[in-house]
This record gives structure tokens, C-alpha cells and sequence, in this order.
């Protein structure tokens, strides 16, 4: 545990849980005080007064499991900071990086500015060149923000970006439309017949649907993300306009 005078000195920091075991780094995260040890905690509920729960019941079960596992070994989680003295905002970025560099993380999203992560300069050029779309008032829809690492998994846009998302059923279903996003860029816009709770995963939903038509098409795909969407706090994939 941190003292008072080192929190002081430390400010905002990122920080590495190692599994001691392979020495492979398994989570990354950000944070102030005693943070980086918030994690150890059974209950993950409360550490020093403050909350610490995560919103994602996957990230928890999965995190919590690996330092299980290493607990009952007999070996204690190995906790690197990789960067202290940082303001929140170099800290969210930092985080970003960090988070890129080590494929197979326990954490469920990208982190902030996930949309200015890793890519190949081909990939910047053509993103970077794209205007971006403009937000149609007389439209509802979800923007959900898809990576490389389950696009490759499964495949196509359709299978990465219909499932399986935590999202608010009923808010949802009256949505009639949703543009996937990869790398910042629309690829496709698809007009929903239905959201519904995923049988491999109950908590979580999924939808069927199909190409949008070609009008609808022609406002968003191969154009960019308003700023608006990329703003700090908005982690989530899943973003909302209705």
C-alpha cells in the first residue's frame, strides 16, 4: 500500500499487472491513491472508501480469475507503474498505448482514444483523409466500435459488430439502425430487424439485420467519426444517437 506521501508524488499513474507465473502482463489500467492494488480486493467493491467495481461483469470475472489462479498457487500478482506524475489526460493516453502493445489483456475495451491507436500508416492516411460524417437529426441510431483482434476472429463486419454487446434491450429496439466503426471509419450501416439476449451469453444482446439501403449508406460509410464520438469517458463501444 501506497503512503499518503507517496500518492502525493505519484499524481495520476499507469500501471501492469503481471502474472508471475508466465510473466506476462494480463491487465492494464490507470488511476490515483491506491488503485494499481484495488484489484486484489475479493469483493472488488470498496478499497480506501472509494468504488472500484467495474461496469463490465466479464472484465471482472475474467481479471479476478487469472488473480485467483495465482493467488492459490501460493504467488502474489507482480504491480509495475509504468508512468506516474501524469495529469488524467496523459494518463488516459498513456493507458491507450499501453493497452495496444499487449494483445490478450483481461480488459474488455480499448481504453480512451482506442480510435488513435496502433495502426499502419497506410491505414492513418486513408483514415485521417476521410470527412466525417454528419450526425442526421431525423435519424436513430447505435454506433458500436469494432476491433481487429474479433474481426479476424470472425470474419466479416456483420458477424463482429451484431454481438454481443451490453446494451439496454428496450432502448435498443427502437433503433432502427446501426453503423459499425473500425479504425475510426463507418464500414457499413445495417438496418435492424431485431435485438435480442444472446443465448451464449444472457447478459449481453445481439441483433439480426441487414444492409441499409443505399441513401442511408451514402451518408456514413467510408467517412469518419465526428470528434464528438471520440471524447474522454467515452470508453464504451456502444455509442447512442436517438
Amino acid at each position: 500500500m501506497f503512503t499518503p506521501e507517496v500518492i502525493e508524488q505519484l499524481q495520476y499513474y499507469v500501471y501492469r499487472l503481471i502474472d508471475p507465473r508466465t510473466g506476462q502482463t494480463f491487465y492494464v489500467g490507470k488511476g490515483k491513491g491506491n488503485r494499481i492494488y484495488a484489484h486484489i480486493n475479493d469483493a472488488l467493491k470498496s478499497f480506501d472508501g472509494q468504488s472500484y467495481e467495474s461496469n463490465d461483469e466479464d472484465e471482472i470475472s475474467e481479471k479476478i480469475k487469472q488473480i485467483r489462479e495465482i493467488k492459490a498457487a501460493g504467488l502474489e500478482v507482480i504491480h509495475v507503474i509504468q508512468r506516474y506524475g501524469l495529469t488524467e489526460k496523459e494518463a488516459f493516453e498513456v493507458e491507450a498505448a499501453l493497452i495496444d502493445c499487449y494483445p490478450g489483456l483481461t480488459n474488455i475495451q480499448g481504453g480512451y482514444s482506442s480510435d488513435r491507436g496502433v495502426n499502419s500508416a497506410e491505414v492513418l492516411q486513408r483514415v485521417l483523409s476521410c470527412e466525417e460524417f454528419e450526425d442526421q437529426p431525423d435519424l436513430k441510431y447505435c454506433i458500436i466500435k469494432i476491433n481487429d483482434h474479433v474481426l479476424n476472429e470472425r470474419g466479416s463486419v456483420y458477424e463482429t459488430v451484431r454481438k454481443h454487446w451490453k446494451v439496454n434491450l428496450s432502448r435498443v429496439k427502437k433503433i432502427p439502425y446501426v453503423l459499425a466503426c473500425h479504425n475510426g471509419i463507418v464500414a457499413e450501416v445495417y438496418e435492424i430487424e431485431k435485438w435480442y439476449r444472446s443465448e451464449e451469453m444472457p447478459e449481453r444482446c445481439e441483433f439480426i439485420g441487414n444492409v441499409a439501403d443505399d441513401e442511408i449508406r451514402q451518408l456514413f460509410v467510408n467517412k469518419r467519426l465526428p470528434k464528438k464520438y471520440c471524447k474522454k469517458g467515452m470508453a464504451s463501444p456502444v455509442l447512442y444517437h436517438d
